[in-house]
């Protein structure tokens, strides 16, 4: 017994080691670290893609969910972001974010139950609500761990060299999200005809594989992120730090309307904060209908789309670097209008896309839309980095994420009602019916010229905050 319990001690003490204590010691252990983490983020978001597009709606197609509905349960993950609000007291109480992090990140195994439910032996409408209820679930996960994990990101890498680390992260993500969904899309398509429940079973297997990596580069990751210290500056663990904080009652529980007061006080927050409601407009209008659309309406096969998909990605990765140093250079808002309004551009060409020049248009679409994306998600990243203020900066990307999730949520409920109407009262012009996500494609295109207005006029005038913190021992 007395070893059984020295065991357990052992892998305690172990796990206390991984997850509280493990301080980068040098430049080499933050290099690591951000390796590890360009690791673990492609697995995740390889995972978000086999479970947000073209693969996703075909599992829910197969269990009877309508167009509507498909975009509306695809854009359940912003929703999700509203538990970062309810649970926003307690991860900013936290002194460290590894566990939280890790946690959240193997949730995700629930995405890999989701494609298993075509086996069981329930009705479709059972099938549907059990995947809502994972796949909720799991977003609500890792919406939880989103703001954690990119405070702790930004913390190792220096502000000087953010563009070139998110480039290069982001091009290893593009060619992990290729990779993958190119082999799942050439899956799909041999059982497609066979027996099309044998290719959800190897997705799964794919994502279970995929969150075990996820899971296990994020504990391989130094976590900077001091905690209380003593006289000597050394991190108090245990019992010291449970003292050492209720003795100094560092006044961090402040109310959630409190919080947001003081931030929206801040013009640099504010403009953050409706940059990233305008992003919303863009991203959720059109966007999650648009692969049902080419599935259903335009008729093109998997493979067409996956290998066009591969194809605009190595694009994507080649440039990608490029970009991040000009972000750096030119600096990050310069740069993001004119890719914001190149993906208004493959809104545009997708609203010309009709079944006769689908399968053209879309080899021109796609290098387009991988051009706009090279860039678009590093450069909002960057704004947000460059004008949250670094000491509140854990609480304000949590208020960003969480409002804006919520908010991209209803945009995406209102592009659903709006695809349903016209898909039942179709707009005919010059003599031809318009498809209902030609019209809602317009509609994105006019979002992402608002949105470059908004960068030019407002966000690019804003000189961001002097941080020099990050990226140091």
């Amino acid at each position: 017994m007395a070893d059984i319990r020295l065991l357990g001690k052992y892998f305690l003490g172990r796990l206390r080691r991984i997850y509280f204590m493990a301080l980068p010691e040098s430049k080499a252990d933050l290099k690591k670290s951000r390796v590890c983490y360009t690791i673990g983020d492609s697995a995740v978001q390889t995972i978000g893609n086999l479970t947000a597009g073209t693969i996703f709606a075909s599992l829910m197609t197969n269990i009877g969910v309508s167009d509507a509905n498909i975009g509306v349960i695809i854009s359940l993950a912003s929703l999700a972001a509203v538990s970062q609000l309810l649970t926003m007291g307690l991860t900013n109480r936290l002194k460290k974010y590894k566990l939280l992090v890790c946690f959240t990140a193997s949730a995700r195994i629930l995405l890999s139950f989701i494609f298993f439910i075509p086996l069981l032996p329930i009705t479709d409408a059972q099938k549907m609500w059990l995947l809502i209820g994972c796949f909720l679930t799991a977003q609500v996960c890792a919406q939880i761990g989103g703001p954690a994990a990119s405070d702790w990101i930004a913390s190792l890498v220096p502000a000087k060299l953010r563009g070139r680390y998110l480039s290069i992260k982001d091009s290893s993500v593009v060619l992990s999200v290729s990779v993958a969904l190119l082999i799942a899309g050439g899956i799909l398509d041999f059982f497609k005809s066979r027996n099309i429940i044998i290719a959800f079973i190897i997705i799964g297997i794919i994502i279970f594989l995929l969150v075990v990596i996820s899971t296990t580069a994020f504990s391989c990751m130094k976590e900077p992120r001091l905690a209380d210290t003593d006289a000597l500056g050394r991190e108090m663990h245990g019992h010291l730090a449970k003292k050492n904080n209720a003795e100094q009652n560092s006044g961090r529980h402040i109310s959630l309307p409190a919080e947001l007061k003081a931030a929206l006080l801040s013009p640099k927050f504010r403009a953050v904060f409706f940059l990233n409601i305008m992003w919303m407009n863009c991203a959720y209008i059109s966007a999650q209908f648009n692969a049902s659309y080419q599935i259903k309406e335009l008729n093109l096969s998997y493979t067409f789309l996956m290998v066009i998909g591969f194809i605009s990605n190595l694009l994507r990765i080649y440039i990608t670097p490029k970009i991040g140093r000009y972000g750096d250079y030119y600096g990050m808002a310069r740069v993001l209008k004119y890719f914001i309004l190149t993906l208004g551009i493959q809104y545009l060409l997708l609203a010309f896309t009709v079944p006769g020049n689908a399968y053209i248009m879309t080899v021109i679409l796609s290098p387009v839309g991988a051009v706009a994306y090279s860039f678009i998600g590093i450069g909002l990243f960057g704004i947000q980095l460059d004008l949250i203020n670094r000491e509140r900066r854990m609480i304000q990307l949590t208020l960003v994420s969480s409002l804006g999730g919520l908010y991209g949520f209803a945009v995406c409920a209102l592009g659903g009602r709006l695809l349903d109407y016209f898909q039942n009262n179709p707009l005919v012009l010059f003599g031809h019916s318009l498809y209902a996500q030609q019209v809602l494609n317009v509609l994105g295109f006019t979002m992402t010229a608002l949105t470059f207005l908004y960068i030019k006029l407002v966000v690019q005038k804003i000189d961001a905050e002097d941080n020099t913190a990050d990226g140091e021992l």
